[in-house]
């Protein structure tokens, strides 16, 4: 597997936000707005079986949650109100919950990798893993990985257009064989904190321009792992 089977098998994997008998699509409208980019695609269907005005978050032919579009509305209005906890939950959020994140927009991808990256000063203990393309992009993160608990892993990889120092609180790799330069990914997989699991990977399909995801599902975390602990790299040290 590599990185482009990671980006096809989360298209596989996407689930729909389908908002069935609906003749008024503002509140369908503020839901969309609120679930932001949450890697769903969104749908309206008519189907008698089924409540007017309802939503429904499904995977394949499997229906994982089923809400009436008022309540949901209700509820979302009471989070912006800070009132949430007056209000029960609706079942789609918790469908929601493993969903993968999908973003264009290079300024998100930047500020989800900042939280992957904080998710290990929270655990305190794991492996945290980046692909920044060009190993020069590293040297302005060195003062953040230097404040990381000892007991996190730091492993970089890029093309060696620069050397760590040798008190680098890291360990460097280039590739060897195929270069994977076209790819930006973040991991981060605790030891003793599995719930802090979490992902990114973008593709750049054009100077500055990527397209990619990110997820707390531990199972695309565990592929991505997979990847990068099998990518043929060198080691990259200040004694090269």
């Amino acid at each position: 597997m590599v990185f482009a089977d990671i980006l096809d098998r989360a298209d596989s994997r996407r689930r729909r936000l389908v908002f069935y008998n609906v003749e008024d699509r503002k509140r369908t409208e503020a839901i969309i707005d609120y679930i932001g980019v949450h890697d769903v695609i969104i749908e309206y269907s008519t189907d008698e079986r089924l409540p007017p005005s309802s939503v429904a978050v499904r995977q394949g032919n499997e229906t994982l949650a089923l809400d009436d579009i008022e309540a949901v509305s209700t509820y979302i209005t009471a989070w912006e109100a800070g009132v949430v906890s007056d209000y029960e939950q609706p079942t789609l959020f918790a469908a929601l919950d493993e969903t993968t994140f999908r973003s264009s927009n290079k300024r998100q991808l930047v500020l989800a990798s900042r939280l992957i990256e904080t998710r290990a000063t929270t655990a305190g203990d794991g492996r945290l893993s980046a692909g920044f393309q060009r190993l020069s992009l590293v040297e302005p993160q060195l003062a953040f990985y230097s404040q990381l608990p000892e007991s996190i892993r730091v492993t970089v990889y890029g093309e060696a257009d620069w050397t760590p120092p040798a008190e680098a609180p890291m360990e460097a790799y280039t590739p060897t064989v195929a270069s994977h330069a076209d790819y930006w990914w973040v991991l981060f997989d605790g030891t003793d904190h599995a719930g802090q699991h979490a992902a990114l990977i973008a593709k750049e399909n054009s100077p500055g321009e990527y397209t990619g995801f990110w997820t707390y599902r531990q199972s695309v975390v565990e592929e991505l792992r997979g990847v990068v602990d099998s990518l043929p790299v060198r080691r990259v040290t200040a004694g090269d």
